[in-house]
């Protein structure tokens, strides 16, 4: 079995694709992200997100790695990592032609500092001044 492709997309005002799913990825505060992996199952296909958090799937893989078109009434998972979120998940319902994806929101993820026998929220050490968490390998 091929493995996924990772395929860096450009969408231009000249794109125009019949049966796609497109979409954009945001952080928290509604600012797109660039760079982050966008992969659909069933399908078999990573792409990555434009400069303006924004990524189209207009084909598929099909068991032997060859493209294939997305498939009619069929329900689709989009799941967008990037190293430091907690991975944004939407789950589409595809019909045919195009199909305008709600944004999927990124949330940074939190971190917890152990300070003797307390776990502390690294957020909220940070906005308190903490400063005595120690790191285990130290």
């Amino acid at each position: 079995m091929r493995p996924a492709t990772l395929l860096l997309l450009t969408l231009g005002a000249g794109c125009a694709t019949r049966h796609a799913l497109i979409g954009k990825v945001v952080d928290r505060n509604g600012d797109p992200m660039d760079r982050v992996i966008v992969s659909v199952e069933p399908g078999g296909v990573e792409i990555l997100t434009d400069q303006d958090g924004a990524f189209a799937v207009d084909y598929l893989r099909d068991a032997q790695g060859e493209r294939i078109r997305l498939k009619r009434r069929t329900d689709y998972t989009l799941e967008a990592f990037r190293t430091g979120y907690q991975p944004g998940v939407a789950e589409v319902a595809y019909r045919r032609g195009e199909l305008q994806v709600s944004p999927i929101t990124m949330v940074e993820d939190t971190i917890e500092v152990s300070a003797g026998n307390h776990v502390i929220d690294a957020e909220r050490a940070t906005r308190a001044g903490s400063t005595g968490a120690t790191y285990e390998g130290e």
